[in-house]
């Protein structure tokens, strides 16, 4: 026979593991790329480049299981983390040129306080990203015991 209390305690979660860490790819920035070296004699270009390597060296991204993470700066460091089970919504943007170059934007929609909306921008294979969110906050919210009714407003 089966203690009735132990019933109602909710199993203890599987340990937190990652899914993927992102970074966002240079190619995601063809403009700033295309004139930088355009204008790397007149000085001007350098800064250009520097500010792309800048964006794919100081951003970082990543899922686990439980949580996603969104890092930014090198010296100076600001961590956004979004509980997946807080999750609305997962977006793809992506234009033309994006599509051609196999890169777009993520956007996360959540009910967090400090981060309502996050955006992993400029990273490869942002469909294959976006599903990946899409099942882990799906899965995440099936662990917590929640239903998509509980995040309609009334």
């Amino acid at each position: 026979m089966t203690d009735p209390m132990q019933a109602a305690v909710p199993p203890m979660p599987a340990e937190e593991q990652t899914l993927f860490e992102l970074k966002p790819a240079a190619r995601a920035f063809p403009g700033r790329i295309f004139w930088g070296f355009v204008l790397l004699p007149v000085g001007i270009g350098l800064f250009l480049l520097l500010g792309v390597w800048y964006r794919t060296a100081a951003t970082r991204y990543r899922l686990t299981t439980q949580r996603l993470f969104a890092q930014k700066g090198l010296v100076a460091k600001h961590l956004e983390e979004v509980e997946l089970f807080r999750v609305k919504d997962v977006t793809l943007s992506q234009g033309f040129i994006q599509r051609l170059l196999g890169v777009g934007s993520v956007v996360v929609l959540s009910t967090d306080d400090t981060a309502p909306r996050l955006e992993l921008a400029g990273i490869l294979h942002p469909a294959e990203v976006k599903e990946t969110l899409r099942n882990a906050f799906r899965a995440a919210r099936q662990r917590e015991g929640m239903r998509m009714a509980e995040f309609i407003p009334s």
